[in-house]
């Protein structure tokens, strides 16, 4: 069973990055809006329609208002009746997240569910533009979603040149656990110009061993999860011989609050990952960087 330090892994892990295209189906101005995925909570307040939630899934707790909102269950889990109760006219479902059946039952009580998924980092701004489309808060939404394509567009100008680094992605600790590149934190380190160096992972997730963690020899160790584990980490690293991120002095805790969800906060997050990765080019003294 997962402990509450690791009960968030699988939802980190669902998020997957493939290069298909991103529906949009037409509905105006929910007033009462359900949502079934804590990012897709996050995406509803970026869309300025915070006030019209009814209803959230568990671990829904960012922002603070958030937390106050009835839950409707848990992906193991929804509480249908309780959905029909809230009388939502708009249900925002995760298609990797939620169980299809519980999807199916929504619709087969006539229930407006709208399935969407986050396949591209370029996805969180059209989520939150689509998002506020159905709201009725487009005024507030589109001008959020072009701040965030904005960040995209200068972060890849801005490091698309610069040196690629090594980089190791560390969720977990015994067993080492990382992602692979269709990650979507994998895609944010990338545009950063950073190499995931376990970026060919067969699954979005898996563990990795120390050999093969020096093998790959990462010139950056990230640090994701909780801080007291973060602590624990780079004390372990300390203790392990040969490894060129920590010879340096390259392992860099990161704010996993802002990182483990595919919503504004990640993007937001983004210039930090980036100004990280140049202060190891600056500690390796690459082109550009002595």
């Amino acid at each position: 069973m997962l402990s509450r330090h690791t009960s968030w892994i699988p939802l980190l892990f669902g998020f997957l990055i493939y290069g298909q295209a991103w529906p949009i189906w037409a509905a105006d101005g929910a007033q009462r809006i359900i949502s079934l995925a804590p990012h897709l909570t996050e995406q509803v307040y970026s869309a300025g329609a915070g006030d019209k939630l009814v209803g959230v899934i568990d671990y829904s707790d960012y922002p603070d208002a958030a937390k106050t909102l009835p839950s409707v269950g848990n992906f193991a889990h929804l509480n249908i009746e309780k959905i029909v109760a809230l009388k939502p006219d708009l249900i925002l479902a995760w298609q990797s997240g939620n169980r299809m059946k519980d999807l199916d039952k929504l619709k087969q009580l006539g229930l407006n569910v709208w399935t969407t998924d986050t396949h591209r980092l370029s996805d969180i701004p059209r989520q939150i533009r689509a998002i506020g489309q159905r709201a009725g808060t487009e005024s507030q939404a589109i001008p959020a979603a072009q701040a965030l394509e904005q960040t995209l567009t200068t972060l890849k100008s801005r490091y698309q040149n610069t040196p690629e680094i090594r980089v190791f992605y560390q969720i977990w600790a015994k067993p080492y656990i990382t992602i692979n590149r269709d990650q979507f934190i994998s895609q944010g380190i990338a545009l950063c110009h950073g190499r995931n160096v376990f970026g060919n992972l067969p699954s979005l997730s898996g563990e990795v061993s120390l050999e093969s963690i020096l093998k790959a020899d990462p010139q950056v160790i990230l640090l994701g999860g909780y801080p007291e584990k973060q602590t624990l980490w780079q004390q372990a690293w300390q203790k392990v011989p040969g490894l060129t991120a920590v010879e340096k002095h390259q392992i860099y805790p990161m704010v996993s609050d802002w990182l483990q969800r595919p919503t504004a906060r990640f993007i937001n997050a983004l210039p930090e990952v980036c100004q990280t990765l140049d202060k190891a080019r600056v500690a390796y003294g690459l082109k550009g960087y002595n």
